[in-house]
Order: C-alpha cells, then sequence, then structure tokens
C-alpha cells in the first residue's frame, strides 16, 4: 500500500508529508540536550559526524532517511535551539522532534502557551502527523508542564482528540508511530502508563510502535501483540557528565527500517558497524560478563568455548561495571551531579554470563536477535 503526500492543517496543527515510498531509514536520536557551549561543540564534533555517516550508509538503500530527535533537544538552555536545528537540518534530510521537558521556557510559572513558544518558533508544531513509508508518525507532547520543578506527563483532552480525528482520516492506515519524549511504559513496573491506555483506546485496531526517550535509557518493551514501545538512551551519555548511560550504553542511536510495511531495528554503537552488539564488560580467567547493546527478552545468547557448544548464556541483572567503575573511581563533580550520577546505579537486564571450564579457554558468543540475525564475538 502507498499513501500519497499529505499536507493539510487540521485545528491548527500541521499534517505533513516528507516522502512516498514503500519503506524509509529512520535515525532516533536521544535526548541530544547541550546545555553549555562546551556541550554543544562535543555534539557537533564528537557525536554528529558520527550520526552523519549513518546518514550516508542509508543514502544508497534507494529508501528516503529522516532523523527524529526525541526530545530535550536541549537543556534549558533555548538560546541553542536554533543552532540545535541548523546542525541537523545540514544533513539534507528530514528532521522530526518532539517537546521535552527541558525545552520548555523555565522562566514562565502556569502559562504553558509561553513556556512552549520558544520550541514552537524554532521546530514548529508540537502536534503534527507524516507518512513515512507506510507508516503514519504522530507527534504528541506528554509533558503537562506548569513549571520547571511541577510538571507531570499526560496527553491532554485537545490531543487526544486530534489524534482520534486524524487516525479517522487516515483509516486505511495500518501501522502507526507515536513519537513523544517520556516513555509510555513503566520499565520498572513492567506497566503501561494511565495516559498511555487512553492514547490506545483511540488508536485501537493498529499496529502501533511507541517511540520516546527522557529515561537516557536503551529499552525495547513489548506492551501486547503488534504494540511495542522503544526508548532511546542519550546519544551523549548521561547528561554529558558519563560517557555512558547509566545501562553501559556508550554514544548510540536507534535505527529504524521499514521494507514493504515490515519494520527491523537495531541500537547502533557510533563509531561501530551495525552488528556490533555485544560489549564484553568482564573477562576473567574463569568467568566472562557480556551486554547486548540492543537487548531486548526475545533475544537469544550462546556459547562455545575452544570449539565446543555450550548452550546458551545464562542471563542476569546487574548494575553496569562500566558505568559503576566511572561513577566511583572517575567522575569528579559537584555533589548535586554526582547524586543523580549516584542515583543510577541501579541493575539493569541486558547482561549474560558464563563460566569458563579450562582458565583463559577460547570463547565465541552468538547472540540472536528477534529478526534472526546473528552477532558474534569471539576472543
Amino acid at each position: 500500500m502507498k499513501h500519497a503526500i499529505l499536507s493539510l492543517v487540521f485545528l491548527g496543527l500541521a499534517l505533513v508529508g516528507y516522502a512516498q515510498a514503500d519503506g524509509f531509514n529512520l535515525i532516533v536520536v536521544g535526548d541530544p540536550q547541550p546545555q553549555t557551549e562546551e556541550q554543544f561543540a562535543r555534539l557537533e564534533k564528537d557525536i554528529f559526524p558520527h550520526i552523519a555517516a549513518i546518514v550516508e550508509e542509508y543514502r544508497s538503500t534507494g529508501y528516503p532517511t529522516a532523523i527524529y530527535l526525541t526530545g530535550d533537544n536541549v537543556w534549558d538552555t533555548l538560546d541553542l535551539m536554533p543552532r540545535l536545528k541548523a546542525l541537523f537540518d545540514s544533513l539534507d534530510i528530514p528532521v522530526m522532534t518532539v517537546i521535552g521537558n527541558h525545552d520548555h521556557d523555565r522562566s514562565t510559572v502556569g502559562d504553558k502557551a509561553a513556556a512552549v513558544a520558544r520550541y514552537e518558533e524554532v521546530f514548529g508544531p508540537r502536534n503534527y502527523a507524516t507518512m513515512l513509508g507506510e507508516t503514519l508518525f504522530l507527534a504528541l507532547d506528554n509533558i503537562d508542564y506548569t513549571s520547571y520543578s511541577d510538571y507531570r506527563i499526560a496527553v491532554d483532552r485537545k490531543q487526544l482528540r486530534w489524534l482520534k480525528q486524524t487516525l479517522r482520516q487516515n483509516s486505511d492506515v495500518e501501522h502507526i508511530a507515536i513519537l513523544m519524549h517520556a516513555p509510555a511504559y513503566n520499565y520498572r513496573t513492567d506497566e503501561l502508563n494511565d495516559y498511555a491506555r487512553k492514547i490506545l483506546r483511540r488508536a485501537k485496531g493498529h499496529k502501533i510502535d511507541f517511540i520516546t526517550g527522557h529515561r537516557h535509557l536503551n529499552s525495547t518493551a513489548d506492551i501486547a501483540p503488534e504494540i511495542i514501545e522503544h526508548s532511546v538512551a542519550q546519544v551523549g551519555g548521561n547528561l554529558w557528565f558519563a560517557p555512558m548511560c547509566p545501562d553501559g550504553t556508550p554514544h548510540s542511536v536507534l535505527t529504524i527500517e521499514e521494507r514493504a510495511g515490515e519494520w527491523s531495528w537495531r541500537y547502533r554503537l557510533l563509531g561501530e558497524d551495525a552488528e556490533k552488539q555485544i560489549m564484553v564488560v568482564e573477562d576473567s580467567a574463569d568467568e566472562v560478563i557480556i551486554r547486548i547493546v540492543g537487548w531486548d527478552k526475545k533475544w537469544r545468547v550462546e556459547w562455545s568455548e575452544n570449539g565446543n557448544a555450550m548452550g546458551e548464556m545464562e542471563r542476569i541483572d546487574i548494575i553496569d561495571p562500566d558505568y559503576r567503575y566511572y561513577v566511583e573511581n572517575e567522575a569528579d563533580y559537584n555533589d548535586m551531579v554526582m547524586g543523580h550520577l549516584r542515583r543510577k546505579l541501579i541493575p539493569f537486564k541486558h547482561y549474560y554470563r558464563l563460566k569458563r571450564t579450562a582458565e583463559n579457554s577460547e570463547i565465541t558468543i552468538t547472540a540472536t536477535d528477534r529478526f534472526g540475525r546473528e552477532h558474534f564475538e569471539s576472543f
């Protein structure tokens, strides 16, 4: 099914189309969030060139490519917004954004229109819809903002009405992607947040992918059959203070590819090949621990020792060893920052362990994702 490019305004909210094709490539950049000139320079010089390299890889596919920034495009420094937009616009591909809590004007209290004015001036309306391939992308603002320290995660009734009516006007679309800043899913309780239930009721009958940021962690949750959330880690490490996010993910993006209406995705380490999904975090004479970059519950991880198949590795929940080492031994910030970094010393699920049967034996690990793609690491 191919859909015509859409261009209309509905209730003052833009509905636009970037491309007409039977597929696309999407690069999801989690919470760029520079606050200082030094951080913006790091984004521009250390991170952006790797994103540009992925764009160049995708140019050869023949499918249109777009960028999506998951909100917290800046860190309260609203004057950086035009420069950030210009930076990503220089890729000469469509750039989609949503508004994050740090994209609001923190000098305002109780005036949402004033709080979002600068964002809308630079990036455009907070609610819009666009077709990429055979998927309808819908941007929602789920930061219900009163003040810098007083906001809740919610989507108001006006947006829910817009969502319902937009879907009614595009009733032939089967697959929708909901773009928001904060996650729809509570990854600690394994429950859908209440406001997200309201979204799902209005989008009933569609295949749905939520794409969010905010948490500074990589997570993929199968909420229900044909309902998935992709929550993307902060691209610059944890608030630019740590070189990795609390789950151990170094600078990375999520890439989504649609071909003939079907999606596949990968979390990609910047500067690495797409196949790099296994990271060895501990390798001793008798034990090995790895992390899987784009892990979800459908991965299978097996190992062999000295050429002999040993079966599946043991999945474990641990605090990331690299993040722990950085916080406890290398980080040197004020008490407020250190407190934030230490609060993120929590266990995660994307680690696997093996016990060698012989010291310093040769190990090969094979990790297979939900799409049947195999990734290898030998040492």
